[in-house]
Formats: structure tokens, sequence, C-alpha cells
């Protein structure tokens, strides 16, 4: 009897490590194909146009460049948290723009094609990495800041900090710097959401565009997010945000450089912000609000929204100096909902700076 029990925990302990060598070996394969993948993917981006530069780091910034290297204005864009895209969401936008000017788009670390790292992701060293790969592009100053969102952060921090190096700053919906604002918080999953990421599970997610981009745009935008879903220097930067929140504001110079701040929270009506949530869902493919709720949702999102503005973004642009105000209600990337208004509002601002 002894001996049969012993047989059966040989042969069961033989199973165990069989399965666990087969588990291993589909995980060493699935890590294999994914990252070949992505050198494949990398290359095809290339092929479209983008471009490394040495940042301030050990590692390299991805760039891509669009309209006239020799025109009168240097657009440098900055995306917000997370977004790997923002070079293909500024499309729309800048079909409408021409060609008279150089758009830069520039990932920081850990974005797009960007090099992942391990260094702290401060506000001091994503504006000094940025400075670094432009100047290693031979793309000097001065620039014309055209952030989204956090970008804005960092927005702030470098006309404040290098004044000489901004022509101006156009806000697209930029996060509002307030001595007790706070910034997004750190996902607690962030390392093992890494950790699955490297083996590839981004692929089964759909990377969701609006319409009126063309397949290789859409296939562009998902090859950008997949080669930097969940990187070491974004999880950095997450775990920094409030610290860099608080050290752009502290850092903070109210100065004469021409500024432009588009607001979308400026909601005149809950049919207005209905519109808004209701693009935003359908392109992100969320469900619906259900009707018993929409118009009780939007009624508290707009008081929430006029508070905003009157309490948050203009007290912000007065603490800026020098900064035009806009009023385009909407979703927060509404650089793709309303692009052409956008364009227009970005047109008049350069109109402006020309005349000075």
């Amino acid at each position: 009897m002894m001996k049969h029990e012993g047989t059966r925990r040989r042969f069961g302990a033989g199973l165990l490590i069989t399965a666990v060598l087969l588990l291993t070996a589909a995980l060493a394969a699935f890590y294999l194909w994914h990252h070949a993948k992505l050198r494949k993917e990398a290359r095809i981006l290339q092929g479209r146009g983008w471009q490394y530069a040495a940042a301030d780091g050990a590692y390299s910034l991805s760039y891509l460049k669009s309209g006239n290297d020799a025109g009168a204005h240097r657009i440098v864009a900055l995306a917000g948290l997370g977004v790997n895209d923002y070079s293909v969401q500024l499309r729309l936008m800048n079909a409408s723009l021409g060609n008279d000017d150089l758009l830069v788009c520039i990932d920081r670390a850990g974005y797009g094609l960007s090099n992942d790292t391990k260094t702290p992701q401060t506000v001091q060293q994503i504006v000094s990495d940025y400075r670094a790969a432009l100047q290693s592009a031979n793309i000097s100053p001065p620039y014309i800041l055209l952030p989204h969102a956090f970008g804005g952060v960092y927005a702030a921090y470098w006309e404040s900090q290098y004044p000489d190096e901004i022509e101006g700053v156009f806000f697209l919906d930029g996060t509002c710097l307030s001595e007790t604002g706070t910034a997004p918080q750190a996902e607690s999953a962030g390392n093992f959401r890494k950790l699955l990421a490297n083996f590839g599970t981004e692929r089964l997610k759909e990377h969701a565009l609006p319409d009126g981009f063309s397949a290789a745009e859409r296939q562009s935008a998902e090859l950008l997010t997949l080669h930097s879903a969940v990187t070491s220097a974004q999880i950095s930067e997450m775990q920094l945000a409030q610290e860099n929140y608080s050290a752009a504001y502290e850092a903070l110079v109210t100065n004469s450089i021409p500024k432009a701040y588009i607001n979308v929270d400026a909601f005149q009506s809950a049919e207005e912000w209905l519109a808004a949530a209701d693009w935003a869902r359908s392109f992100r493919q969320l469900p619906a609000i259900p009707d018993a709720e929409r118009l009780q949702t939007a009624q508290q999102q707009l008081a929430v929204s006029r508070q905003y503005t009157e309490q948050t973004v203009k007290p912000y642009l007065e603490r800026l100096g020098n900064c035009a105000y806009y009023e385009l209600p909407g979703d927060s990337y509404i650089h793709m909902q309303k692009p052409m208004q956008c364009a227009v509002l970005f047109t008049q601002f350069l109109m402006q700076l020309e005349s000075e």
C-alpha cells in the first residue's frame, strides 16, 4: 500500500513539474513573439516618419515631424499622462492648419517609440529631456508649446524656467495648477500590469479612435500604444504626478509670454454636456448612460464645470499672465472631437503672435 502511495506521489509530482515546464515554455514563447513583433512594428513606424533623438538621460526620445522645416514657427506638442499616440491624435487638427509651420510631436521617456528608463520622471527631468532631444534633433528654440491635459504642467514649468526658449503656449484643456490642486493618483497595480504587458496581453485590447482617421493612422496609434503600453517611466511619472504638479506650481512665474487656453468645461447647458459625454462614450465604446440618469448627471456635472471654471481655470490663467481665454465646450480630447474649431483658434493665436 505504501509503495503504491509513493508511486502516485511521484507521478503527481512529475505531472506538476511537466505542467510548470510547459507553462514556462509557453510564456517564454509569448514573450519572444511579442517582442519580435514590437521590433517589426517599430520599423513600420520609423518608415512612417518617427525618429529618435538623444535625451538628457542615457536614452532617446521618439518624435514625429510634420509641416515645414523652414516654417515661421516650431510647434512642440506635449502629451498628457499615459497618452502614447498624441502624434496621431493631432492629425485631424493639424490637417486644418496647413503646412506653414513645423509641428514636432515628441514622446517622453517610456512613451510611443521612446526608450524606457528607470530614471525618476520628475518635472525637471522631463523638461530637461524635451529640451535636450529637440537640440539633438537640430530643432532650435524658440518654441510654441502645444500641451494637452497634464502636458500643460510641463509646459507651465518650461515657460516659467526657460522663458527665452518659448514663443508662446497654447493649452488644449491643460491641467490647471493651484496651491490646493491634486494630480491623478498612481495605479497600485502598475508594476503587475507592466509584467503582463511584457507578454503581449495589451494586444487583446482594442485601441479606440473616433471617426475621421485613416486605416494607417489607426494602425500607427495602436502600434505606439502597444510599444509603450506600461513602462517603468510611465509608472514613475504617475507616482511622481503630485510632486511634479506641486513643483510646477511653486516654479510658476507670471510673465508676458503669449498664451491661450481652451476651456472644454465651459458648458452653458445640460445638452452641451450630454453631447460631449455621448461623443466620448461612443468612440471609447462605453455603455450608454440610462435615460433616467442622463439629465440628472448632466445637471450635476454642469454645476461642477461652472465651479471649476470660476474657481480654478480663470485664477490659474491670471497667474500665468498674458493668456487668452477660449471657451469650446466638449470632451477633454477636444482636438479630436472638434479639430477644425481648435485649428481656427490656434491659427488666430499664431496670427496674434505674428502681429506683435
